[in-house]
Parts: structure tokens; C-alpha cells; sequence
């Protein structure tokens, strides 16, 4: 059932080839703001830290954090880049379920057996909807972090002092990643279920009986995505150049492409049930 699933979401990426090239442009402008930002307002402020390999001492890196913490409140030039890239975050959030909904009203139509471009028609009618969904999901993902932070927050003030402590950071993080991969394929069957009008409900139980499998997609084309990815850096380290640019600028394609696979896979996984044949 994964294999085919996953084979038959590798045949309806081929039918959103056009999608792919949109997504991939689109991925590719918000890299290059991403990299601007950092370009100008991270690595300005890295350069000042008082690494211990460079002559630091302890107490330079407390100055160091009580500094940024003071700027982060006063220096309208720290508080300018922070207001953009949460404008920038906010515009990618808000954008990302119409996107979304695009996608799941083209896999509806092909599996109806329809040709044609649906997806910006898709975002019209669906988009909405879909958005209302992620703003479950973003309060879902915020929910546990009431009790966590918290808890985290000790770690995070003991790490400044010692990186080692930050180690007991990992199973809340962990434990909070499983959280939210449940939240997202959970909610991701009851957007396949509401955009084709067979009930939201009905397909969060096919959800549940074949959690596995789904799980299994996920791993699979995780892995696939993962190791593609590691290809490209590796591939960029050992031909420098104007070789190791071309794969950073196709960056984004490979992980968009995977992105695309895994949700069309899990939506024939859904569809396998919900339209027995």
C-alpha cells in the first residue's frame, strides 16, 4: 500500500510539473530575502561574539547576551530587521495554505479525470478554508509550549554559561517534533476529506487506521528528500565554484519536489479508501 501509494503520487507530480516550477520560483525569492537578511543583519552581530577560541572569556559572552537582549528592546535598527522578517514570515504563512488548497483542488480534479490548470482556481475556492485549518494547526503547535518553555527556559539560561546543559533540551524538542507530525497529517486528512466533500471526520478515522503506512510515507520520502539534499551540499563542497552555485540556487527544487510527493502520496493513501474501486 506505500509503494503504491508513493507510486502513484510520483504520477501526479508529473501532472503538476507546472506547480513545481511555480513553487520552486517561489522558494527561490524567499531564499534570496532570507540570505539578505542574514547577509545583513545576522552575520554582523555573530562576528562580535567572544568565542572562546578566539580570546573570549565567559564573561564577554554573558556581556555579550546581556547586550543583544538590551538591543532587541532599544535599537530601532535591531527592532527594524526584526518587524521585517516577521512581516516576511507572516506573508509565507499566510500564503502557504492557499497553496496548499491549489494543490489538494488539482489532485481532486485528476482523480475525477479532469485536465487542465485547477490550481489557482483551486486557491479561490479552497484557500480560505484551508487557511482557517493552518490556524488550527499554528494553535495546536503553540499549545504545548506553555508547559514547555517554561521548563526549557532554566536549560536556555544555564546554556549560555555551559552548551553542554543545552543537551537536556532534546527530549522536550523531540517529544514536541512528534507532537506536531501528528497535528500536521492528522489535520492534512481532514482538509482532503472537507475540499472533497466526503467529511472531515470520516477521512480523520482513515487517518487513524492507517496511520501506519502514512507514517511510512513520510519516512520514505523523508529520507529520500534528506538524502538528496545531503548529494547536493556534498556535491557543492567538492566542485567549488560556479558548479557549487548552480546546486545552491536548485536548492530549493528537490525539497519542493519531495514536499509535492509526500502530499499527493498521503492524498492516494486517503483517496485508496475513500473511493474504494
Amino acid at each position: 500500500m506505500v509503494k503504491s501509494s508513493i507510486a502513484r503520487g510520483w504520477i501526479s507530480m508529473k501532472e503538476q510539473f507546472y506547480i513545481l516550477i511555480l513553487l520552486f520560483i517561489y522558494r527561490l525569492f524567499w531564499g534570496y530575502f532570507l540570505y539578505k537578511f542574514i547577509k545583513s543583519a545576522v552575520v554582523p552581530v555573530l562576528l562580535r561574539y567572544p568565542d572562546a577560541n578566539a580570546g573570549g572569556s565567559g564573561i564577554g559572552r554573558l556581556l555579550y547576551y546581556i547586550e543583544g537582549q538590551t538591543a532587541l528592546r532599544t535599537d530601532p535598527a535591531v527592532q527594524h530587521w526584526l518587524w521585517m522578517l516577521l512581516a516576511l514570515t507572516v506573508l509565507r504563512l499566510l500564503v502557504t495554505p492557499f497553496i496548499r488548497a491549489g494543490l489538494l483542488h488539482e489532485l481532486h480534479q485528476e482523480r475525477d479525470g479532469a485536465r487542465g490548470l485547477f490550481f489557482f482556481p483551486g486557491m479561490r475556492k479552497y484557500g480560505l478554508p484551508v487557511l482557517v485549518f493552518s490556524l488550527i494547526e499554528w494553535a495546536l503547535t503553540l499549545l504545548p509550549l506553555y508547559w514547555l518553555l517554561p521548563r526549557m527556559y532554566r536549560h536556555l539560561l544555564s546554556g549560555v554559561l555551559d552548551v553542554q546543559l543545552l543537551l537536556k533540551l532534546v527530549p522536550y524538542v523531540l517529544g514536541w517534533l512528534l507532537y506536531l507530525f501528528l497535528v500536521r497529517k492528522l489535520l492534512l486528512y481532514m482538509q482532503f476529506g472537507y475540499t472533497a466533500g466526503t467529511g472531515m471526520f470520516s477521512s480523520l478515522l482513515i487517518c487513524l487506521k492507517m496511520l501506519m503506512p502514512s507514517i511510512g510515507i513520510s519516512i520514505v520520502l523523508g529520507a529520500g528528500s534528506l538524502a538528496v539534499i545531503l548529494l547536493c551540499s556534498a556535491s557543492a563542497l567538492f566542485y567549488p565554484g560556479l558548479p557549487a552555485l548552480m546546486l545552491r540556487q536548485a536548492a530549493p527544487l528537490p525539497s519542493t519536489l519531495f514536499d509535492m510527493w509526500g502530499i499527493a502520496a498521503q492524498y492516494h493513501l486517503w483517496s485508496s479508501k475513500s473511493f474504494p474501486q
